[in-house]
């Protein structure tokens, strides 16, 4: 008998007996749980996904413990090397009372060398000290250090509406982003930003085309090291000759460096000229170049001019049209130039998404006004020994304060390598350096968050 079928009027119809009445009760109950069930099953997957990451923090926690106890060893038990084992691979079963889930871990977390250990040990003490970052946001940086993309990617999905994490709750939409971004995930990284927009009311972040997925060459894809940057600063009119010489003669010596447009406040049409003459050869070139606050001067430049208003050059159409094209803002380059067309009566460039230069806003860094903008580029992925990077690093401290770490094309740090950075760090901060990360990703962020490196240095995530 249907739910509905109880209250159908009929002359030969009884009174409903109290059976009748328990069988309605029981069904209404029934379809009750049956409308929950998908709130259910979120809530049970996002558990799942939990336990999962506490395992595998219980994994590291494990291996740090077999460090300590080795560590008066001739040779500690974790150095050595020697082929694979059936006990290499542990198997935990994780309940939440109604279903069981077996977890297999196999050892591909990085080890961690002696240098490092003292410092790894006091980063995880530093765990309680670091309390502005959420518990579920610490076992995402650690899993993500360790490379475990795919069960990040999961515990990120099951926060984004969990409303406990407080303030936490948009870091968490951050770090997908990136995740995406990273991974050269377009179509996900879109579904997202509409998810977004419809949670927090505002606009979402842009995809930044080649954010981290540039093809460098073999020579620069791994270059770590001094960043040259031509910081233009005042007015941008024919006095900027000189930057440009000094852009020239970057471009012959050095594959990456940077330009510096932050500290612009006016622009005339002849260096509108002059600058684009210089990024459209320098667009034709193989290096990678970074540039930093070319979104304000695209402001600057579109407040000198005019649809209808032929001036006497097309400079600063024509460079607003570039620099467009370089932050890779389809939709307001389409718009200007069909201005452009209508003011000077010429069909307007076609459109080409960015390929080697890398355009940020002045708001992703920290511009420092009275020092030299110089900075130290950090690679891709922080791995292995640091050996070299750490010596390359004192060198740069030693001329430099603060010690700026350009992190805009850093996408990982691995968990072991991570505390030998800040046991590195450390003695330079002891001496009174400075010591900024800038322009860092979310997750990243987060993890040295989590061990500590905040403590010695300032980290100035990426803006989103």
């Amino acid at each position: 008998m249907g739910l509905f079928s109880l209250f159908k009027k009929k002359d030969s119809q009884k009174t409903a007996t109290p059976s009748d009445k328990d069988a309605a009760q029981r069904k209404r109950r029934e379809e009750d749980r049956r409308l929950s069930a998908p709130t259910e099953s979120r809530q049970h997957n996002t558990q799942m996904q939990r336990e999962i990451a506490r395992a595998t923090a219980l994994k590291i926690d494990a291996i740090e413990s077999e460090m300590t106890s080795d560590i008066f060893d001739s040779q500690p038990a974790w150095q050595a090397k020697r082929p694979p084992k059936p006990e290499d691979t542990q198997r935990i079963e994780i309940s939440d009372g109604r279903n069981t889930l077996e977890v297999e871990f196999e050892d591909t977390l990085p080890l961690i060398n002696s240098s490092s250990t003292d410092f790894l040990l006091e980063a995880r003490q530093g765990i309680a000290v670091a309390g502005d970052t959420p518990p579920l946001m610490e076992e995402v940086a650690i899993l993500y250090a360790s490379e475990q993309l795919a069960l990040v990617e999961q515990m990120l999905q099951g926060a984004l509406h969990d409303d406990s994490l407080g303030s936490g709750l948009r870091s968490a939409w951050w770090m997908l982003f990136d995740l995406y971004q990273i991974t050269g995930r377009m179509e996900d990284f879109e579904n997202l930003s509409i998810d977004y927009a419809s949670r927090f009311e505002t606009s979402p972040p842009p995809w930044v085309a080649d954010l981290y997925h540039t093809k460098p060459s073999a020579s620069s894809s791994n270059f770590s090291g001094l960043m040259p940057t031509v910081a233009f600063a005042g007015t941008l009119d024919g006095s900027i000759t000189k930057q440009l010489d000094k852009v020239q003669s970057l471009a012959e010596k050095k594959q990456v460096f940077r330009l510096e447009f932050a500290r612009v406040a006016n622009v005339t049409p002849e260096g509108c000229g002059l600058l684009l003459k210089a990024l459209k050869t320098l667009g034709k070139s193989e290096h990678d170049l970074i540039m930093v606050g070319a979104a304000e001067l695209a402001e600057k430049i579109q407040s000198i001019i005019k649809i209808g208003r032929r001036d006497e050059t097309e400079a600063p159409w024509l460079l607003l049209l570039e620099i467009l094209q370089l932050l890779d803002r389809e939709k307001d380059f389409e718009e200007i130039s069909m201005d452009y067309c209508v003011t000077f009566e010429v069909s307007p460039p076609a459109f080409e998404p960015p390929k080697k230069i890398k355009v940020t806003t002045a708001a992703e860094e920290k511009v420092h006004p009275d020092i030299s903008p110089d900075r130290f580029m950090m690679p891709p992925v922080i791995s292995g020994s640091l050996e070299k990077l750490l010596a390359d690093i004192q060198a740069y401290a030693a001329e430099y304060n603060p010690v700026l770490l350009d992190c805009s094309r850093l996408t990982r740090v691995e968990f072991s390598a991570a505390g030998e950075l800040m046991g590195g760090l450390a003695p330079l901060a002891g001496k009174g350096r400075l010591i900024e990360f800038q322009g860092v990703n979310h997750l990243v962020a987060a993890l040295f968050q989590v061990i500590g490196i905040t403590n010695i240095a300032k980290v100035f995530p990426h803006k989103y």
